[in-house]
């Protein structure tokens, strides 16, 4: 019981953090047979698929010749020990794979993607419940499928507060409204309702998953069937995956970055303004943060991205640091104090931001 205790304090702190920053994008896990080659090719496009959401893209023209040749985009490996064998963990070259992407304008999304709350039921016959437990063979499927997909994912703890409020059935037909009231305690960026029917079928369509969601004041379904749970899960997560990405991906521009300027308050101190910096650096596309003024406790950032605004707004809809304000921006016309400069230079750089209006005002929220 108390290991379980310790369990439910972990998962309870994670679940209330906000939006997730998936630090592994790059790197894969892969079966470590066959020579060096083989396996390196797999964990090129198991990284290609987790970045770009598009689970065919081995298959187009551009990018089978990069496969064949995968050895260019290896940075680190290492051979880790499982139950079920060896395998190899590999960390990709996140330049050289942005790289790629952007000369065949394919799409990147980048490390910060949404909380996925998936309240799973069980339809067996008659019988319909809850999956409760951690270790079932189906949660199992889950957790794995989607960490191979990059998708933040969180699963509710089903106690008594989730009960009380949310039954199998209202799952099962999608009642959103106590779907929704269930759902708050573990702030989700994406809430979804599945039920996996485990007599849909025979053979290949032995299993069956069904969910919905909901975005934009708007229900979206769909569903899975595979013979056995890994398979059915790894289409989930890959389906879905494929739906945000189309959402939330960026084709990163070969052409001079746009400047953007952004406004970002509720900042203490130096640190506080050096983490955001550092934190718009690591975003896909941006070449370059500079700090263009900081006054009552509002930092202004100058960025250089290749995505464009639309890009950069993607990207940053999921910072678990940085939230949209609700109140309207300032006009650049309040700006003409000198740059600051960046954190690597620390030099003053000549740069007019007063040109330049405010995109978006965020608010800082530290760790």
């Amino acid at each position: 019981m108390r290991i379980t205790g310790l369990l439910l304090f972990v998962l309870v702190t994670s679940l209330s953090a906000g939006a997730a920053q998936v630090t592994d994008l790059y790197q894969a896990e892969v079966e470590a047979t066959g020579g060096a080659a083989q396996w390196q090719r797999l964990a090129l496009q198991q990284v290609l698929v987790r970045v770009t959401g598009n689970a065919d893209i081995a298959s187009l023209p551009a990018i089978a010749p990069e496969l064949a040749a995968p050895s260019a985009y290896v940075k680190q490996f290492e051979s880790v020990r499982h139950q079920d064998g060896n395998r190899m963990r590999v960390l990709l070259d996140a330049v050289k794979i942005n790289q790629l992407l952007q000369s065949n304008q394919l799409p990147v999304w980048g490390n910060m993607r949404p909380d996925i709350l998936v309240w799973l039921v069980v339809q067996d016959g008659q019988q319909r419940r809850f999956i409760r437990s951690a270790d079932t063979e189906l949660t199992t499927a889950l957790q794995k499928a989607f960490k191979q997909s990059a998708l933040p994912l969180l699963q509710p703890l089903y106690d008594f507060d989730d009960v009380n409020q949310l039954s199998d059935t209202d799952v099962w037909a999608g009642f959103w409204q106590p779907i929704t009231q269930a759902s708050g305690r573990y702030n989700p960026d994406i809430v979804i309702a599945a039920t996996v029917d485990m007599q849909a079928g025979e053979g290949d369509a032995a299993l069956k998953l069904s969910w919905q969601r909901q975005a934009d004041n708007r229900t979206f379904r769909d569903e899975v069937t595979a013979a056995d749970a890994d398979s059915l899960m790894q289409a989930f997560a890959s389906l879905l995956a494929s739906q945000l990405a189309q959402q939330y991906a960026s084709v990163l521009s070969s052409e001079s970055g746009a400047q953007l300027l952004l406004e970002v308050q509720q900042l203490q101190n130096l640190a506080d303004i050096v983490n955001v910096q550092r934190l718009l650096q690591q975003l896909v596309g941006v070449t370059e943060v500079t700090i263009s003024r900081f006054a009552n406790g509002s930092a202004y950032y100058l960025i250089s991205s290749s995505t464009g605004a639309d890009g950069l707004m993607n990207a940053l809809r999921f910072s678990p640091r940085l939230k949209l304000a609700v109140s309207a921006s300032p006009t650049a016309t309040e700006f003409s104090e000198p740059v600051l400069g960046t954190v690597e230079t620390a030099q003053p750089q000549a740069l007019d931001s007063t040109a330049v209006p405010v995109l978006a005002t965020f608010i800082y929220s530290r760790p």
